[in-house]
């Protein structure tokens, strides 16, 4: 795989790495009493809701300027936890939700920039390491960041952002101007 790919695949890895998941978020709301069990589904329903559309639109996004679209991406993980882990409802529910838009991003967007970043011979065994490293990474942050809740809270909120920086200068190495949505690896494309 190009160097260009490697790097693609450490910046999804870290995003998710530095990524909450809805099970500590929901837990966060019903353990601090912000809202009640009952509540936990209906706000994941509405998070679902958030998250078709910011697919919906981020896909529209990354046909017209690329990978540029998910420079988003570390700023909404980031602020996550900051508004998810917090002990005002409205915060709380914003950060789900929050936290909604990104899981729409990542999930429709993120993944089609290996499109463009492997050999079309390749394509196949490209999806699947990036998957790979992209769920690895996800599994270990999700391990970390629930150590660190049960520590401190804004040492979840300081990691997270932290890592989410680290992805943002690995993003910029992999250059996002020059991965053009539907460019192909095999040297027959227009350009």
């Amino acid at each position: 795989m190009p160097r260009q790919y490697w790097l693609y695949a450490a910046f999804s890895s870290l995003t998710m790495f530095g990524y909450a998941t809805f099970g500590l978020l929901s837990f966060h709301l019903v353990a601090t009493g912000l809202l009640p069990p009952a509540a936990v589904p209906v706000l994941y329903a509405a998070a679902m809701g958030v998250d078709a559309v910011a697919a919906l639109a981020s896909g529209w996004l990354f046909d017209r300027v690329g990978l540029k679209v998910l420079l988003v991406l570390p700023v909404l993980a980031a602020a996550v936890p900051w508004l998810g882990f917090s002990n005002n409802t409205a915060l709380a529910v914003t950060g789900v939700l929050v936290w909604g838009a990104a899981m729409g991003v990542q999930e429709s967007t993120m993944r089609a920039g290996v499109a463009g970043l492997a050999p079309v011979e390749r394509r196949g065994s490209a999806y699947g390491m990036f998957t790979a490293c992209y769920g690895l990474a996800w599994l270990a942050g999700s391990f970390l960041i629930g150590v660190l809740y049960e520590y401190s809270r804004p040492a979840v909120a300081v990691t997270v952002t932290a890592v989410q920086a680290a992805a943002m200068v690995i993003f910029a190495v992999v250059r996002p101007h020059a991965v053009r949505p539907g460019l192909q690896s095999s040297g027959n494309e227009p350009s």
